[in-house]
């Protein structure tokens, strides 16, 4: 059950924070007001240098999306993606993005985008996600593979 939390964690940090403006299908409501008894590190805003501690996650989600994260009633559900596909054996994906998207500057949002911030990636357990991942793929604009993506066990 360990390592099944582990794979997801690290799928999940794997494919977040690209910084995307995502537009919501509903306009928020009210305000939401978080206070902390701590000062704000500046890695608490980067995805790239999480430490693996709960409190910039709070920034983190509040900043950042992800290509595909939990949600309310769903283990897994896409964000950033339309969809996506598992290989058999479970060591393979291949995300098609949702296009459209965009940067806080406008820039476009591309598979590009998403292999540029899995290398990035040099917070907490940075070596291991790493080492247990072969390849990120850009297979075209708007479609990403991940290859040999061993997230459980040796």
């Amino acid at each position: 059950m360990l390592l099944c939390g582990f794979r997801w964690l690290m799928v999940g940090m794997l494919i977040t924070g690209l910084g995307l403006d995502a537009t919501a299908q509903n306009t928020p409501e009210g305000q939401l007001t978080i206070a902390f008894d701590t000062s704000i590190a500046s890695t608490y805003l980067d995805p790239a240098e999480t430490t693996g501690i709960a409190t910039p996650f709070v920034f983190l989600y509040g900043l950042h999306d992800a290509l595909i994260k939990p949600l309310p009633g769903n283990n897994m559900a896409a964000c950033l993606v339309e969809s996506w596909r598992e290989s058999g054996d479970g060591l393979t994906y291949e995300f098609q993005l949702r296009e459209g998207l965009t940067f806080h500057n406008g820039d476009p949002f591309t598979a590009e985008d998403v292999q540029f911030s899995f290398l990035r990636y040099k917070g907490t357990s940075a070596k291991l996600l790493h080492e247990r991942v072969k390849a990120v793929e850009v297979i075209d604009a708007h479609r990403v593979r991940y290859e040999e993506m061993r997230l459980k066990g040796p």
